[in-house]
């Protein structure tokens, strides 16, 4: 394996980091950099003293740095690239490992996300904003262990603020900006006695529109959420507590701006769709933590139940009916976009977990052993439905279901549930219909151990059993089509590290870790050879089959955590190599319509991440987050894009297959070779007592891949560059703040992702970063 790190750029990069030692080093100043705290391994601890590559980011970088959802994170944590794709999904990837199959409802993300330790199963719960945050852990590399599936990349778990008995509190504070942004916040911590404390928060925010459809005049990218959480803390007696909160979060808005890729508005903002988007998601989670002091051991039990609900309404097509089709090959240089969209899309999803863990609290065999054991078990259910439409009569007008309240009753379609009636279907106004009910069931059990073997070395290792249950039930073409399958699968991952102490303020580690990612079924899939043979169709195997496998990720990474210059300055540095096996991705398979997800049998990525933070004087503080990645393909395996492969259709089967390409060399997805967070801070005591705020941040996101095919035209996403500003006064008695941020400063209008539809038009959308905001924010605690 080729460790990318040792490449020129790095010596270089390494070099000026010399320079910012030393520099460093000759500042003459008593702060020292504060210790943060932990639980990434199910145990409060030292984020020193942890041999992973972890970034906490606390309720104080989550203000100064403007996060206020998950797509905020992209570039900020090293490794960490977020991506918006199809207007409504959320796509985190971590190293190079995401989620790659967003298009299958079944299938499951590389990133795992929990909330408060609770693992959050529904990849919709990404698009919830973050509601009285305490810290955000970002824990990267395989969590084959603790997090178990589903954590083949890393895992994100966003810690809340629990209720506290000390004394009551409140805290407000109001958003004003441009594009008529408005935002309210209110978290309120309540004594109720000695023994039971609560907090309640919420939020509302209301946004314009950062790009608007000239065609209809809508407003896109604009923003109308409400967020409430409610959160009991009861301490049953002194050594144990028990924890009820409940979360809900919902939006409903017009929606997001997928720009066609062919769009001719001279504004990047503008576009020009035939379709009336909507955006409609209600997300919630109802939780209880129990945990006891036994002694020897905390024992801990959590449960919940989660739901998630969304609709969407979208140009699938993304452009206007008539608009030149240039992106696309084969097709002739008049060709038009027909119209197309989904109305609507939309997906339950219900969800039910329970854990239980036993935690030593000292440790054991002479004071040498610390343990974790444990045991976890999820029941996740969707039910997913599509209704997407295209003009195949190229009429410009869409031949609705009737009964739709948007149908036209003169010019509407009726389903035949019979024979040969049903067929006719495919000559109607559709692309694609499906209702699909898929199901998973987990149960997992896992330990982890960390042994001293003398005061200065200690060995970590770790295992996890799992096995997934899955089961789909499909019909597809309203009832053309139906088929259920099932299976079973079972997975063993684990990590085993040693960490050395190099003295007492600088660590080392070495570990090798597994992680896994289960697999599942698809909606639909290819025919084989022998119903081609059976149908008098042009013989072409499949390239979709009905299951797919699950991936693997086995990792080196090798650690460094320093402080230096008596605690002035903190530096974290990982390096690893990864072995990928078996990566899911959305594939296209020689029958129209017939695409789903395969596995591409070999992968590789390598790479360095820095973490630097350094107080250059009493007043000056510089913070850095660096990431070098590389990726690509190493085994053979022939892809057929959907791109190419849209100019035949059926009875072109052949042909379509003729186009694969061997994607061996390719760059990974959305796995940016480079990415840094660079922030200077200022504060000073003025006069008047207040504290004085100035941030100025650097932002770079490096250009990537959106698809492993690497298709020159749709898949090259730009890197871009993001300058913002803060100024911030905590006035003089803690009580009131006020914030002045310019966000975007230089108004960059850069690609935060695209998206090409796999399965039917080809047609790509892209989706833009916000643009300048400028906005002032007033707080008040008490």
């Amino acid at each position: 394996m080729n460790f990318y790190f040792l490449s020129t750029f790095y010596k270089k990069t390494f070099l000026a980091f010399c320079i910012l030692f030393f520099a460093t080093f000759v500042s003459s100043q008593n702060n020292v950099i504060e210790e943060v705290f932990v639980t990434a391994e199910k145990r409060s601890e030292s984020l020193q003293d942890i041999s992973q590559a972890i970034s906490a980011l606390s309720d104080q970088d989550l203000k100064s740095k403007n996060i206020e959802s998950f797509v905020d994170l992209s570039a900020i944590v090293p490794g960490v690239t977020v991506a918006k794709n199809e207007g409504y999904k959320t796509v985190i990837s971590i190293r190079g490992v995401g989620n790659e199959t967003n298009q299958n409802a079944i299938a499951a993300p590389s990133v795992a996300f929990h909330m408060d330790g609770i693992f959050i199963a529904s990849p919709f719960a990404l698009q919830t904003d973050f509601i009285d945050v305490d810290r955000i852990e970002v824990i990267r590399g395989p969590q084959g262990t603790l997090f178990g599936q589903n954590s083949t990349g890393g895992a994100i778990n966003v810690i809340s603020k629990k209720p506290s008995m000390d004394e009551n509190l409140s805290q407000y504070d109001l958003t004003l900006g441009n594009y008529g942004l408005s935002k309210f916040r209110s978290s309120n911590n309540l004594v109720i006695s000695e023994s039971v404390a609560a907090r309640i928060s919420f939020a509302k925010t209301e946004r314009d529109g950062f790009s608007n459809n000239i065609i209809n005049g809508q407003d896109l990218d604009d923003a109308n959420n409400f967020s409430l959480r409610a959160d009991l803390l009861i301490d049953i007696n002194e050594s144990s507590s028990l924890r009820f909160f409940g979360q809900y979060f919902e939006v409903d808005r017009n929606g997001s701006a997928m720009r066609g890729i062919d769009d001719t508005n001279t504004n990047i903002r503008n576009l020009s769709q035939d379709t009336f988007s909507k955006h409609e998601l209600t997300s919630s989670v109802l939780a209880a933590i129990y945990e006891t002091d036994l002694g020897f051991a905390t024992l801990k039990a959590m449960a919940s139940i989660q739901e998630d609900d969304i609709l969407v309404v979208r140009d699938n097509d993304r452009h206007n009916f008539g608009d030149l089709v240039l992106s696309i090959p084969g097709l002739g240089s008049n060709s038009t976009y027909q119209r197309a969209e989904f109305n609507p899309e939309t997906s339950l999803v219900d969800t039910s977990t329970f854990e239980i863990n036993l935690i030593s609290n000292e440790p054991i065999l002479n004071g040498k052993l610390d343990w974790t054991i444990g045991a976890f078990y999820m029941e996740h259910e969707i039910e997913n439905s599509i209704r997407g439409y295209r003009d195949n009569d190229l009429t410009g007008q869409l031949r609705y279901l009737c009964g739709d309240s948007f149908a036209n009753s003169g010019y509407c379609y009726t389903h035949d549930y019979g024979i040969p009636g049903r067929f006719d279907v495919f000559a109607a106004d559709w692309d694609f219909v499906t209702d699909a009910l898929p199901t998973r069931e987990s149960y997992s059990i896992y330990g982890q151990g960390t042994y001293s073997v003398r005061e200065d070395l200690r060995l970590v290792a770790g295992m996890r059993y799992s096995e997934d249950t899955f089961k789909t039930n499909v019909t597809n073409f309203f009832n053309t089509e139906t088929f259920s399958e099932k299976g079973t699968s079972d997975e063993v991952t684990g990590k085993i590290t040693g960490e050395l102490d190099i003295n007492d303020s600088t660590m080392t580690y070495l570990t090798f870790a597994r992680g896994s990612k289960p697999g599942g079924t698809n909606l639909t899939f290819g025919f084989t050879e022998i119903q081609d043979a059976d149908a008098a169709r042009p013989v072409a195997p499949a390239l979709v089959f009905p299951t797919y496998q699950a991936e693997t990720v086995d990792s080196i990474e090798f650690g460094l955590k320093t402080d230096l210059f008596n605690g002035r300055a903190r530096t974290n540095i990982a390096a690893f190599s990864y072995s990928y096996e078996n990566l899911q991705f959305q594939a296209t398979d020689p029958d129209p319509y017939r695409g789903g997800v395969a596995n591409i049998p070999e992968s590789e990525m390598s790479g360095l991440e820095v973490e630097f933070t350094g107080l250059l004087t009493d007043e000056w503080i510089l913070d850095m987050n660096l990431s070098f990645l590389n990726s690509e393909v190493t085994s053979d395996y022939m892809v057929l894009d959907n791109v190419d492969a849209y100019q035949y259709f059926f009875g072109q089967e052949d042909l379509r297959y003729g186009l694969r390409e061997n994607v061996k060399g390719n760059e990974l997805a959305k796995s940016p070779e480079f990415s840094a967070d660079i922030s200077l801070t200022y504060e000073t005591i003025l006069a008047s007592g207040s504290l004085f705020t100035g941030i100025l941040q650097y932002v770079q996101r490096g250009d990537f891949q959106q698809r492993v095919s690497n298709n020159a035209i749709v898949d090259a996403i730009d890197s871009y560059e993001l300058l913002n500003l803060t100024a911030s006064i905590d006035f003089a008695g803690d009580r009131w703040g006020l914030d002045f941020k310019i966000l975007n400063a230089t108004d960059e209008d850069g690609v935060n992702s695209s998206m090409t539809d796999v399965f039917g038009v080809a047609a790509t959308g892209l989706e833009l970063i916000p643009p300048r905001q400028m906005m002032v924010r007033l707080s008040l605690s008490y």
